[in-house]
Parts: C-alpha cells; sequence; structure tokens
C-alpha cells in the first residue's frame, strides 16, 4: 500500500511511525521517512493476519495536516516504479555506503528501497542492532583489502605489545576472554602480557600464565626497552577487541605523526552489544573534564616509557592526560569505530580530582580542581592586573530587549575592568535615543553611532576599533546575564595558552538550552550542538555540561582575544553580513592554530535573533542562500568531517543520535 501526505510542524523531530497489530495482537513498527518540507510517500508491506494499523506522529511541537492522510492499494508496476524512482534519485555515493548493490536493486527491490528512506531527513534512526549491521558489513572482498594491506611494508613495521591492566581487577575469566579477542584478529598478531601489582600473579591460574606472561611495573619496563620500537595498546581485563581492531590501529600507528591513538567503543553484556559510546576528536578540555578517552587505547613504547619515568603509572585516566601532553594535539589520533568492547557490569572510569590537580601541576598549570557530580571542573587563575573587557553590542531600537541586556550587565557582571560600547545602528524609536541619552552618563557604557545599513559583521568590526579593551566580548542585545561570575569564568579560559575563543552557555527564556556549542556538517551547515535541550539535560555523554574545545561557538556570547580578532580582520563583512560569520571567524581562529572553548559555567538567557526579525523575505533569503552557499565552499572539509561530532552520529541533526547512512569505511 502507499502512505502518502504533507504535513506542517515547527519543531525541531517528526518522526513518522507505521504500527500494524495482527489478531493475535502481536504489534510491529515500520519508521516512515517524511522529507525537510513534511512530504510522506511512503510504499509499505503489511505482514499477513494483520487486523489494523494506523500511523503514529511524534514531534516536539503540534503537526497539521496540509493534505490528509491518504492510504491506497497499489498495483506491481506502479510500486516498481515508486521503489526504483527513488533508488536512482539516491545519489550513488550514498547507495554504496547503504550497500545498495546492483543485485539488491534486481533481486531484492523493496530492501533497497527502505535502506534509501535512510536519506529522508526526519527517518527514524537505527536501533544499536540495525546500526552494526549497516556500518559494520565486512565482506570477504573487505577481508582480502584487509590481507594485502597488512603485508605492505608500512604495515609490517608495527608491532603491537597488549597490555590488559589487571592491577586493580586481576579476574581470570576476564582476562580469558581479552586474550580470546586478541587470538581472533584478522591478519594481524600481537604480543601480550597482563599487568599485575607484586603479588598478582598467585592468583591467576598457571593455564592463563601459559597464554600471556605476568608482569609487574618493573617487569614491563624491562618488556618495553628490550623489545625496542613497538606500540603499546592497554585495556582493562574483559574488553574485548573487534576482530579488525589491531590492524586498523596499525593504519593510524604507521603515520610518523601520531604518537597515541584511542577509539569508540561499546559494551557487552551477555554477549550482546549495547550503549555505544561515540567520541570526539582529541579535546584536552573535555578529556581533564571526563576522562571520555576511556581505559583502552594505544600509545608509541617510548611515549609510555617517558611517562613511566616522569609521574608513574597510576591509572589508565593519568596515562592519557600525561601521554597526551607529551604527545601534543597533533599527535593524538581518534578512529571513529567502535574497535573496544567493554564488559558490563564494570564501570567506567572517572577523573579523579588528585590525579587531574598533579596532571596540571606537571604541567605548569595553576589551577583550582572541583568535583562536579561524577566529572570535573578546572577554575584558571586570572592574571595581576585584570585585563579590561569590551562588552560589543550592537542594536536598533529594541528597547525592551537592550534594557534588560544593559541592566543585567552593569547590576550582576562582577568584573571590575570592562567598558560596555552600545553600538546605535540607526535608531529611531524616541524611547531608544532618550535611553541613550540616560545611560551614556554611566562612566562604564559608551553610545557608538553606526549610520549603515544593517550588516552586523561590519557594525562589531566598527565597535572594536573603538574598543579599548585587550578583550573583546560580542553580546547580543537580546541576552540576558545569569551568573555574576560569567566574564571571570570566560576570560580565565581565553587567557590560557593558545585560546583563541571562548563560548557561553545560553538558554530561552523559558530554561531551556538554546546554544551549548556549535557544529558544522549536521543539519546542513553550521547548528547548535545537541539541538534544543531541557535545562537539565546533561546532553549526549554529558557534553552539554562539561567544558571542551568545538569548532565553533556563537558571537551572542563570546570573548576573544583583541589582538587574534584584528589580526584576522574581524568578521567577514563582505560574503557573511548576518548568518555564519561567528561561525567563520571561529573556524578562521583554528585554521590559525588557536582553539575555540566552550564553557557551560558561564549562563546568559537568550531571545535568538529577535532584534533581526527572520529571513522571510526573497531578498533575506537569497542574502541567507548566499552565505551558506559561501560557508560551504570555504569550509566544505570542515562541514564533511567536523572533529568534534562523530561521523556515526547522525547528520540529518546535531541530535547525536544514531547515523542512518554509513560515513566511515574501511582503511585498507
Amino acid at each position: 500500500m502507499l502512505i502518502t501526505a504533507l504535513l506542517e510542524h515547527q519543531g525541531a523531530t517528526l518522526q513518522g511511525t507505521l504500527v500494524t497489530e495482527t489478531k493475535a495482537g502481536e504489534r510491529r513498527f515500520s519508521p516512515l521517512p517524511i522529507t525537510l518540507k513534511g512530504r510522506l510517500h511512503e510504499l509499505a508491506r503489511l505482514p499477513a493476519g494483520v487486523r489494523s494499523a494506523w500511523v503514529e506522529l511524534a514531534s516536539s511541537l503540534p503537526v497539521q495536516c496540509k493534505v490528509p492522510f491518504q492510504v491506497q492499494p497499489i498495483g506491481t508496476l506502479a510500486s516498481r516504479y515508486v521503489i526504483y524512482r527513488r533508488i536512482v534519485h539516491t545519489p550513488a555515493s550514498q547507495r554504496r555506503a547503504l550497500g545498495i548493490t546492483m543485485g539488491m536493486q534486481l533481486f531484492r527491490p523493496y530492501r533497497a528501497y527502505r535502506l534509501a528512506a535512510n536519506t529522508r531527513y526526519y527517518m527514524a534512526s537505527p536501533t544499536y542492532a540495525e546500526w552494526i549491521a549497516l556500518y559494520e558489513r565486512f565482506t570477504p572482498a573487505d577481508l582480502s583489502r584487509l590481507q594485502r594491506a597488512v603485508k605492505g611494508p608500512r604495515l609490517r613495521e608495527v608491532a603491537f605489545e597488549v597490555v590488559i591492566d589487571a592491577w586493580e581487577h586481576a579476574d581470570a575469566n576476564a582476562i580469558a576472554n581479552s586474550l580470546r579477542s586478541l587470538e581472533r584478529q584478522h591478519a594481524f598478531s600481537c604480543r601480550a602480557c597482563i599487568l599485575v601489582d607484586d603479588n598478582g600473579a598467585a592468583t591467576l591460574p598457571p593455564s592463563l600464565q601459559e597464554r600471556a606472561p605476568v608482569v609487574n611495573m618493573a617487569g614491563l619496563e624491562a618488556r618495553l626497552a628490550a623489545a625496542g620500537h613497538t606500540w603499546v595498546f592497554t585495556l582493562q581485563p574483559g574488553t574485548e577487541l573487534a576482530p579488525w581492531a589491531l590492524a586498523w590501529m596499525a593504519v593510524e600507528a604507521a603515520k610518523e605523526e601520531t604518537q597515541l591513538i584511542y577509539s569508540d567503543h561499546d559494551y557487552l553484556l551477555a554477549g550482546q552489544r549495547q550503549d555505544p559510546v561515540f567520541k570526539p576528536d582529541w579535546s584536552e578540555e573535555l578529556a581533564r573534564a571526563s576522562g571520555y578517552v576511556g581505559t583502552a587505547f594505544a600509545l608509541r613504547s617510548e611515549l609510555l616509557l617517558k611517562v613511566l619515568r616522569q609521574s608513574g603509572f597510576a591509572s589508565a585516566y593519568q596515562l592519557m592526560l600525561d601521554a597526551a601532553a607529551l604527545a601534543g594535539a597533533g599527535g593524538v589520533c581518534h578512529i571513529p569505530a567502535v574497535l573496544c568492547h567493554h564488559a558490563r557490569p564494570l564501570q567506567p572510569v572517572r577523573p579523579q580530582r588528585h590525579t587531574l590537580e598533579q596532571h596540571l601541576s606537571r604541567q605548569g598549570v595553576t589551577a583550582g580542581v572541583e568535583a562536579v557530580g561524577d566529572y570535573l571542573r578546572v577554575r584558571y587563575p586570572l592574571p595581576a592586573p585584570l585585563p579590561r573587557v569590551s562588552i560589543v553590542v550592537p542594536t536598533r531600537d529594541a528597547l525592551n530587549y537592550l534594557q534588560t541586556c544593559v541592566e543585567s550587565v552593569l547590576e550582576k557582571t562582577t568584573w571590575p575592568h570592562y567598558e560596555l560600547l552600545i553600538v546605535d545602528n540607526q535608531s529611531s524609536d524616541p524611547a531608544t535615543l532618550a535611553y541613550f541619552d540616560q545611560v551614556s552618563q554611566d562612566e562604564r557604557i559608551r553610545v557608538v553611532p553606526y549610520d549603515q545599513p544593517f550588516n552586523f559583521s561590519a557594525i562589531n568590526n566598527f565597535a572594536v576599533q573603538q574598543a579599548r579593551g585587550e578583550v573583546i566580548c560580542l553580546l547580543n542585545n537580546d541576552t540576558e546575564v545569569i551568573s555574576p561570575n560569567w566574564l571571570e569564568e570566560m576570560v580565565s579560559r581565553l587567557l590560557q595558552p593558545g585560546v583563541g575563543v571562548v563560548g557561553a552557555r545560553l538558554y530561552f527564556g523559558d530554561g531551556r538550552v538554546q546554544h551549548a556549542g556549535d557544529v558544522l556538517g549536521p543539519g546542513g551547515c553550521a547548528s547548535h550542538l545537541h539541538g534544543i535541550l531541557e535545562g537539565d539535560d546533561p546532553g549526549y555523554m554529558h557534553r552539554a555540561v562539561l567544558a571542551q574545545d568545538l569548532s565553533a561557538v556563537t558571537a551572542a556570547c563570546f570573548v576573544t582575544r583583541r589582538a587574534l580578532f584584528e589580526q584576522l580582520g574581524g568578521l567577514d563583512a563582505d560574503h557573511l553580513s548576518v548568518a555564519f560569520n561567528d561561525v567563520d571567524y571561529c573556524l578562521r581562529v583554528r585554521e590559525a592554530g588557536w582553539r575555540v572553548i566552550y564553557t557551560p559555567y558561564a549562563e546568559l538567557y537568550h531571545h535568538e535573533s529577535v532584534s533581526r526579525g527572520k529571513d522571510d523575505s526573497p531578498e533575506k533569503q537569497a542574502r541567507a542562500k548566499s552565505e551558506a552557499d559561501y560557508m560551504r565552499a570555504r569550509w566544505g572539509h570542515v562541514i564533511e568531517r567536523d572533529p568534534f561530532y562523530n561521523p556515526n552520529l547522525n547528520y540529518s541533526q546535531p541530535d547525536f543520535k544514531l547515523g542512518k547512512i554509513p560515513r566511515v569505511g574501511w582503511p585498507w
């Protein structure tokens, strides 16, 4: 049968499901793909014995049917036309990624049709079992390519020593499971040893010790020193490796610049894989706060020996932090693939406050560390004297918002050394002009006229030229300060070596999270990470409530170094007069070798873009398209693969749900 409808909705999510019920009361659920414009046009097969069927819709906001639902039988020829029309209109690259072969199109056309539905915007994300079947299709041809790659000169030189860290958990059965997974590696062998304390060997059966030598810390150092140039893969007892894990690691290990490698992981419960953790690429700030890299990672033996001699090996968290600091950001490699399966019910290792304090001390960073639940917050010091901060607030009338913004800054901000520049872009409302005269009496405020057509980038660039501070804070006129120490939090992070921009956590007036960082790619160009969250929702991997490196943050509230802003030419007033100028600036900051940081500890309200209005005229829509086109041309490589959003996740929206179209191929 053919199901059609045209749906009108305003929410960020919309999902349709066909529900069928048999005479015995058994229900089946089939996702219905819906386009971004709300069009539903889907073939559906009803299983035998169906008594009733209906469509369920799920959305964050109400949905209306512009064209009512229609359900009608369809003949074989007509159904084949619908099937092949979708397949033909699915790009060849996506067909290949989905495994839609010519044979499938000929002999299993409905299966090909359903797979192609993953390209629709509002298609439900797969279950994890479905994701595994779609993303980990390892064919005999893939195995042949792997075997040939392993025999090549580059990979032949890579050798792994797998260290099963049984220092605290010397469980013989768990260790045996880990060793079995090493024996099942495709075309790649390794040495293995079991790391225990000085008395640990006595607790392990002889049969296990015959399979892998048992060593203490001194024995491990001697073993690595004798082995020469090799790689060390450390993991906990019970962690099992995917059959292609070592070969994939070897591909990255063969690169001269790579010093430390980590991958994504999931968990095993009664032999079933569950709860995948899809990580971002290297983020020093997130690693400090959460230890997100985990307990299974590989590093060069020379790097490990250096860490052991400098700071020892107290935990995987400590080893990861110290090794990454020595390797540098360019030496840390993240493989976006589930190569490790951790055992349940062993709990993931959480970051330890004392360990982070010692690590920061070794790095010469004087900072406070405090526990926030299971995670850590670093409080970086401020210099004396404090730098002056120039807070730039562009506006055109909108007095009700501007007054709230200005008064919240004046009344709540505890930073003692700032100036507030209100940039007047052709305001005409008498009440607004009177307010300008009133606030100009405050020595902390200057009203700077900008009598040119609206161009957000040009307005801010002009204001920075008039500013007197070493630190620039771009602030929208529709924001309101919540946390009094917002500038202390943001500027203290900005003044850390190598940091170029710091962004804040922003809320809608109703308490939902409006901004917890930006991402490129998911959603089409640039979007707010996570989408809209409830105020108490920590987000995926708690990333909405943890400080971290990102590709971009919004200029509704961010701080940057004035010298850097001027060096990079400020915001792009030529190509990005309204939208994406903040994202573009952040990307140019990163391109120049600086970091962009999001902190959840500087909090403000934000009524998004109320004074600018919506892109609802032909001229505004043409301008919006031109800006999006420029971003895709200038930053296409980041849009294709934002380092801080895992490519195995949904690219229709940045909601951290499982991906619907494979974006990671085998590396051989």
